[in-house]
């Protein structure tokens, strides 16, 4: 069954299966599996500093109107330089509008391994954290490469006994010369471990000036997957 259920799912993902709606908005070639978490961008919580500037429709996260990216958030760094103290500022950046998507727990059913008649010891069944490699984000970068418009999405790992926060991966849309509604894959390598772990994955939207329309993002997930392999 796990088998049949992987083999659709991998279909469905490389496009192989085409709905009404048309073809898969994944890239040509991936390949992905169950089981996988799933989260529409605008089900997410939206942070405080957004407040006025973002606007959700449908499955969307983006800009409200004419609303653009406040300019000149920087970080002041002191230089010594003898008895004198040098202030320099890094060039200033534009604030994001942000939204925060709580990644819930999702594990894997291995199945038993029964005893064989020669002696060896089975192995029980047993339940473990998904094996995901892969956040993959659907959006809208409406000027591709250029910096006006931007959508970048990180995986964060939260330590439940210190806090301590760790950036596993990020996409950043301004890769991609793509200027339509796509999904797009950023793969990592990291062991979830959901029983000393939060994870939560944070999505920002940056628009520079109204020359260009909202950046959208609609949906975050993430799964185990490859390209060019047809996994089972």
């Amino acid at each position: 069954m796990k088998t049949l259920r992987n083999t659709l799912m991998t279909l469905l993902a490389t496009g192989a299966i085409v709905t009404a709606t048309g073809a898969s908005a994944l890239p040509q070639g991936w390949g992905d599996t169950l089981p996988a978490w799933t989260s529409t961008a605008s089900s997410c919580s939206v942070d405080e500093s957004s407040s006025g500037k973002y606007e959700f429709s449908g499955t969307q996260f983006r800009y409200k109107g004419n609303n653009i990216s406040n300019y000149g958030v920087f970080v002041s760094n002191v230089v010594s330089a003898g008895n004198n103290a040098i202030i320099t500022r890094p060039n200033p950046t534009y604030q994001p509008i942000t939204v925060r998507c709580n990644v819930t727990p999702i594990y894997d059913y291995v199945p038993e391994v029964p005893a064989p008649s020669d002696g060896f010891i089975g192995t029980p069944a047993y339940w473990k954290s998904a094996d995901w490699n892969a956040l993959i984000v659907g959006y809208k970068d409406t000027d591709g490469i250029s910096t006006k418009a931007q959508v970048s999405a990180s995986l964060r790992k939260v330590s439940r006994a210190t806090l301590g926060e760790t950036t596993i991966a990020t996409f950043n849309s301004n890769d991609s010369a793509n200027v339509s509604a796509n999904e797009d894959i950023k793969q990592f390598t990291h062991a979830f471990d959901f029983q000393n772990n939060e994870y939560y994955v944070e999505i920002n939207l940056i628009r520079t000036d109204t020359s260009v329309a909202t950046p959208v993002a609609y949906s975050v997930r993430l799964a185990h997957g490859e390209f060019g392999v047809i996994l089972h």
